[in-house]
């Protein structure tokens, strides 16, 4: 049997909803809404596969964990996203994602509204497509 992926989910509390949702079956979900508890779980889970953090994460500090990310694990894939049904202009989420990846995010998903199940399938396999892969 397969381990469950463990993914560090640095997201407002309505879009953990979504996301347990999408992954709960392939990944373990590890909550985190603040950007200090999402550092003192990054450094306390040497295990992780996937950190998943949203623009709007502590604050909108999804760069500065991002940061701390790549200097300090630069081996757990980070992915950014967006998820939620506000408008932003499109010219906006296209700058988000350059500059996510500009600074060494694995991808950026963008989902504007993830509130069904249609749409868990494209983001469960943009999202765990760039998971580190741990052998069993």
């Amino acid at each position: 049997m397969v381990p469950k992926l463990k993914v560090l989910a640095a997201l407002r509390p309505e879009a953990i909803v979504a996301v347990e949702r999408a992954l709960g079956e392939y990944a373990e979900i590890l909550p985190v809404y603040t950007y200090e508890s999402g550092l003192a779980e990054l450094r306390s889970r040497p295990d992780l596969d996937l950190i998943l953090c949203g623009i709007y994460f502590g604050q909108t500090r999804m760069f500065d964990l991002l940061r701390v990310a790549r200097r300090d694990f630069p081996g757990v894939p980070f992915v950014c996203c967006r998820i939620g049904d506000t408008e932003i202009p499109q010219v906006t989420v296209e700058a988000v994602g350059i500059a996510a990846k500009s600074m060494g995010a694995a991808a950026f998903v963008n989902l504007p509204v993830l509130r069904t199940a249609d749409s868990d399938p494209e983001f469960r396999s943009l999202v765990l497509a760039n998971a580190r892969r741990r052998r069993a």
